[in-house]
C-alpha cells in the first residue's frame, strides 16, 4: 500500500548509506498483500526487489523464505526460490543473494561456526 510505499523509500533504502546493513530478501507473499499482487509478485520485483538490488547491492541482499509459513503459500519454496532467482540476470548476484551474502557474514556451510567437543 502508500504508507508501506513511504515507508520503503523513506526508512529502509537510505540505510543503503551504512555499509554494514545487509537486507533479507523473504515472505514475498507478505510483502505482495492477499490478492493486490498474486504470485509471481511482479509488483514486489517492482517496487521493492529492484530498488533493494540498485541501493544495497547484491552483496548486501540475501534470500529467505520465511519458512514454514512459504509451505502454505503457491508453488511453496521451490517457488519462493525461483521468483528470486528469475529477477536477478547476472550469475554472480545471483550466487551472492542466494547464499554468498548469508555464507560471507555466517561462514562457509561446509564448516561448523561452533566446536561443540
Amino acid at each position: 500500500d502508500d504508507r508501506g510505499d513511504q515507508t520503503f523509500q523513506q526508512c529502509l533504502l537510505p540505510l543503503a548509506k551504512f555499509p554494514n546493513v545487509v537486507i533479507k530478501i523473504s515472505a514475498l507473499f507478505r510483502v505482495a498483500g492477499p490478492g493486490s499482487d498474486p504470485y509471481p509478485y511482479e509488483g514486489v520485483r517492482k517496487r521493492r526487489f529492484d530498488p533493494l538490488l540498485k541501493a544495497f547491492g547484491a552483496d548486501r541482499l540475501m534470500f529467505g523464505t520465511d519458512f514454514p509459513f512459504v509451505l502454505e503459500q503457491e508453488n511453496a519454496y521451490k517457488g519462493a526460490v525461483n521468483i528470486v532467482q528469475s529477477w536477478i540476470s547476472s550469475d554472480k548476484d545471483k550466487a551472492m543473494i542466494m547464499g554468498g551474502t548469508a555464507e560471507r557474514l555466517f561462514g562457509p556451510w561446509d564448516s561448523p561456526s561452533i566446536n561443540i567437543n
